[in-house]
């Protein structure tokens, strides 16, 4: 805790007491709180962290994956059969597989103009699942920071009110104020933790939203582009079949 408040608070005069003596001032609960906010600190630090990175590496391999698309399988969809939506696949790999795993199934089937609006509507559908589970997968753990940016300052302003509740509680008729201040200067300690661990969180939850929200709409667009490549290639598919079936002469007698 003592090395939390030296790290986040600016340096203190050399007349000022410790941050240690502030934390000693504080009753059992607020204690406990003040632990507890310490905890959620590193906590929302490690999460901010961590999904920094992984909205970065996502968005690297999703640039990586849309530049090598157009030389798989020679320019064809079907190259990405190789792909599969189980395996670690950014969320472009995860949506072509999808793509390509419902369109493989169904345009075999397709004769004439209905039959490809009606395997086009299955290849959207494949798409729009995969784009929702790339979302959870894009705001996860983004839950953490919401509820410490919301939580935070009312559980430390708890262990304020409790502290100087108790604090009021015990003092006599002739208090002094050297009496009354070391107990309220204790239970302020705990809305000092619950702001340090709010407003980095808020930064941090800001940034990375406002990330999330940049990659879903780049998301939305490569789905869409992946949409329109497939209906040509499957109208070229079609076209290439017509062409190969032979014309049914009738005999003349």
């Amino acid at each position: 805790m003592h090395l939390l408040a030296q790290t986040l608070l600016p340096p203190l005069a050399a007349t000022d007491k410790p941050y240690s003596w502030y934390f000693l001032q504080c009753d059992s609960f607020g204690k406990a709180i003040a632990i507890l906010l310490a905890v959620c600190s590193v906590i929302s630090i490690c999460t901010m962290v961590t999904k920094m990175l992984e909205l970065s590496s996502l968005r690297r391999r999703n640039r990586s994956f849309e530049h090598k698309l157009p030389q798989l399988g020679k320019g064809s969809i079907m190259g990405l059969r190789v792909l599969r939506a189980g395996d670690d696949l950014s969320p472009y790999e995860y949506l072509a597989a999808e793509a390509g795993k419902a369109f493989e199934n169904h345009r075999g089937g397709a004769i004439n103009e209905s039959d490809i609006t009606l395997c086009m509507a299955h290849v959207e559908s494949a798409i729009q699942r995969g784009m929702s589970r790339q979302l959870l997968r894009y705001e996860r753990r983004l839950i953490w920071l919401t509820s410490l940016v919301s939580g935070a300052p009312f559980l430390g302003l708890l262990g304020t009110v409790y502290g100087v509740m108790i604090a009021f509680g015990g003092l006599s008729d002739k208090a002094t104020i050297s009496q009354l201040a070391p107990g309220v200067a204790g239970a302020l300690v705990t809305t000092t933790c619950g702001l340090l661990v709010a407003i980095p969180a808020t930064f941090g939850y800001n940034y990375l939203i406002t990330q999330t929200k940049l990659m879903a709409s780049e998301l939305e667009n490569f789905a869409s582009s992946l949409a329109d490549r497939l209906e040509l290639e499957l109208r070229e598919f079609l076209r290439q079949n017509t062409a190969a079936t032979p014309v049914r002469q009738t005999p003349n007698f």
